[in-house]
């Protein structure tokens, strides 16, 4: 993870041109890449608790568009295969490569997961649309055994009024060689469009995905959790 950090600081020190972008500040119509040159710098403090035991984390992000079509992260990148013309109403499809997942094992271990999706997005008009995924899991295990997962998301957009946006997302996890078959999770959230550049949001969540019962510690799993997050493009 460092050394993707350090990747993308590279990245934006190097670029001299602050992008006029074409990126809506309507969150419905945006896509799911951002545009040739665009630097988005995001950051979030959320709450969550496991088995009665809470905690307070802060995440980071950063991605920049290489290209309207091309977009490198710190988890990895998003290659957008269909687009909608101007951003507006139609299907939208991109894939996925890069890291989905961390886990510190009962063992002492670490395990580090790498997926590869396909992500998608319908827009039936400027104020709703339905969002998707599926996708590959491999989780590799310093200690344990390695482990397979299938996800399979589906979640609505729908703008609740001017500059307001609200986003409900389920997810079905299908576990291999865990000691769980299956878990499912599920989030919503509200985002303010502050300005044409900045976002500010809060969102809670909830998963029935059992660290413990899996062999792993409760350090990066919860029940529930909930959180604010600001997000500047530039």
């Amino acid at each position: 993870m460092n050394k993707s950090l350090i990747s993308i600081a590279l990245l934006i020190a190097s670029s001299t041109v602050f992008a006029e972008t074409e990126y809506p500040e309507n969150r419905v119509l945006r896509p799911l890449t951002l545009t040739d040159g665009t630097v988005s710098v995001g950051g979030g403090l959320t709450w969550s608790e496991e088995k009665d035991d809470d905690s307070l984390g802060l995440n980071l992000n950063i991605g920049y568009g290489l290209t309207d079509n091309l977009t490198l992260g710190l988890g990895g990148i998003n290659y957008r295969i269909l687009a909608r013309e101007n951003n507006e109403t139609g299907l939208e499809l991109t894939v996925g490569l890069g890291v989905r997942g961390f886990q510190k094992s009962s063992a002492t271990g670490e395990s580090i997961a790498y997926g590869t999706d396909l992500n998608g997005k319908y827009v039936f008009d400027k104020d709703f649309a339905m969002i998707f995924s599926v996708g590959y899991v491999k989780w590799d295990e310093e200690v344990l055994k390695n482990k397979d997962e299938y996800r399979y998301s589906v979640g609505l957009q729908t703008n609740l009024a001017k500059d307001w946006t609200a986003t409900a997302l389920y997810t079905y996890r299908d576990l291999k060689d865990f000691n769980q078959s299956e878990a499912h999770e599920a989030i919503v959230g509200v985002n303010y469009a502050f300005s044409k550049s900045t976002d500010i949001g809060i969102f809670a969540g909830y998963s029935d995905f059992d660290a413990q019962e899996n062999g792993y510690k409760l350090d990066n799993s919860y029940d529930q959790v909930a959180g604010i997050y600001a997000n500047y493009r530039f």
